[in-house]
């Protein structure tokens, strides 16, 4: 009988931290599906850009600096930086009304229409804006004039911060005094 009570006793205590461990596995599986490549996969919070003359009428009417993400479709580290760090910003509403911010994949046979009205290929942009490493956000007036340093992928757990500096620093450009809190 107290060797029945001390099996009891224990599997109770077990008990819990398996509930707790149990709990952690199936929170950390929502949030994997949450935030899976699938669940960035619509553009409605980074659209791809079609008309960057359009998006500069709007970046010149709100005085705020396009943020454009040049990226590689199937590069592994363009969707990682997309889901760990870009994307959760912008579903967080963060960045609202202090950039206009959109993607340009620069492997795909597609044009975009320019700062000029003109329709330009998608690849023509690397040479335009002299990039050299994938992925890369810019930072432009709405002329398309590059207005602060490229922002380079990195450390996820940092880039928010970066990107909000980089944000602030292309307001600063524009001689606009709003300011993201960081």
């Amino acid at each position: 009988m107290n060797i029945f009570k001390e099996r009891a006793f224990k599997s109770i205590l077990i008990l819990p931290g398996l509930y707790t461990l149990f709990r952690g596995v199936v929170i950390s599986l929502l949030f994997s599906s949450l935030f899976s490549v699938n669940a960035y996969s619509d553009t409605s919070v980074l659209p791809i850009a079609t008309n960057l003359q359009e998006l500069g009428k709007k970046a010149l009417k709100q005085n705020i600096p396009i943020a454009i993400l040049f990226s590689a479709k199937g590069l592994k580290s363009t969707q990682d930086l997309k889901d760990e760090a870009i994307v959760p910003m912008l579903y967080s509403g963060d960045l609202e009304g202090f950039v206009l911010m959109t993607e340009i994949n620069v492997n795909v046979d597609e044009t975009t229409i320019d700062f000029y009205g003109d329709a330009m290929p998608n690849e023509e942009f690397k040479d335009l804006y002299n990039l050299t490493s994938l992925p890369v956000v810019i930072f432009v007036n709405g002329e398309g004039d590059v207005i602060t340093d490229q922002l380079l992928s990195g450390a996820y757990d940092f880039y928010p911060h970066y990107l909000k500096e980089s944000i602030n620093n292309a307001l600063k450009a524009l001689n606009n005094t709003k300011q993201i809190a960081n």
